[in-house]
């Protein structure tokens, strides 16, 4: 009966994963933003200049996706740096 329940308790989180994983555009967001912390322009005083900060900075993000979530890569010069991970539409950064 435990296996069961566990099994049950497994695919339930595993298509909870798999539903919820966040949208590109906010894993570039929060990549960006704790790459240049304060520099990057407020969002909701400077929509304008934000949006020209992202057209600069998101082409150095890379997003993969996975079947559960999402891995966020930032490239510092030649080198790309695993920063981020989102599932459960939150980003977490490392």
């Amino acid at each position: 009966m435990r296996k069961i329940l566990f099994t049950i308790l497994a695919l339930f989180i595993l298509t909870l994963a798999y539903f919820r994983k966040p949208n590109d555009k906010t894993c570039i967001i929060a990549a960006v933003e704790t790459v240049w912390g304060k520099r990057t322009p407020d969002k909701n005083k400077f929509p304008e200049y934000f949006e020209q900060f992202m057209d600069i900075t998101a082409p150095s993000v890379e997003v993969n996706n996975w079947i559960f979530f999402k891995t966020i890569r930032y490239q510092y010069g030649k080198e790309k740096k695993t920063i981020g991970v989102g599932l459960f539409n939150r980003v977490i950064i490392i």
